[in-house]
């Protein structure tokens, strides 16, 4: 099963080296053990990335002949900019739309609280917070009304514990900060891969070509161990 992560540096795991604590590595190797089939990671995210380029990404993914599950994180530097969260959200509804009609299956981490982050003054920090939580809203009417399906990211926890959910430059998650994202979403990444081994298995019994029958550029293959290539 073809796995993608698209998005920004959250997607990335920036803030973590060990590859097998990164969030694709950990969720590919969840799917696999799961659904009990080889999972084919890769991360297309970027940096610095918004919504205004996630397209590209997407356009890389929807030319592929085999489509599978798509996992977003985007709307973080979203928030910082100087512009109408509402507009973002509109971008990311069109990108989840082309993504199921290629086939993929998707879902999406509605925007984290940023203002959370300890790095932020204070006065930035309360704009962030309230235009994230904008925006976590309407991503997820967006995302919903494509097909697609959310998960909220937003919790008290990094409040509660600073120290210990971020990393040392105070705004991306340290591993356990991204252990908490994972256990928001795992369940919605896992169903997301039923249903894609739902539609393999009747387009199998339909005749038709099976989701991962047909490859181009191989990728790297997820075992349940939670193996990937992870540009971190």
């Amino acid at each position: 099963m073809p796995f993608v992560l698209l998005g920004d540096s959250s997607a990335m795991t920036v803030g973590v080296l060990e590859r097998q604590a990164t969030i694709g590595a950990q969720l590919a190797g969840m799917l696999a053990s799961r659904l009990e089939c080889a999972v084919e990671l890769e991360v297309l995210a970027r940096a610095g990335a918004t919504t205004a380029g996630l397209g590209r990404q997407v356009g890389s993914v929807t030319g592929r002949t085999t489509p599978g599950v798509a996992f977003i994180l985007i709307g973080g530097n979203d928030v910082m900019l100087p512009a109408p969260v509402s507009r973002s959200a509109v971008r990311l509804g069109r990108c989840v739309r082309e993504l199921r009609g290629a086939g993929w299956e998707v879902v999406v981490g509605a925007c984290a609280d940023i203002g959370a982050a300890p790095s932020l003054r204070r006065a930035a920090a309360v704009v962030a917070s309230v235009r994230s939580r904008g925006l976590a809203r309407l991503q997820s009417a967006a995302v919903l009304a494509a097909g697609g399906r959310v998960v909220a990211l937003e919790t008290d926890a990094f409040r509660r514990r600073p120290a210990q959910l971020y990393c040392p430059d105070g705004f991306h998650p340290s591993a356990e900060g991204y252990r908490v994202y994972l256990r928001l979403a795992d369940s919605a990444v896992a169903g997301a891969g039923e249903a894609w081994l739902r539609r393999s298995a009747a387009e199998s019994r339909a005749g038709a070509p099976a989701p991962g029958a047909r490859r181009g550029e191989p990728l790297d293959a997820a075992v349940p161990a939670g193996a990937g290539r992870t540009p971190v």
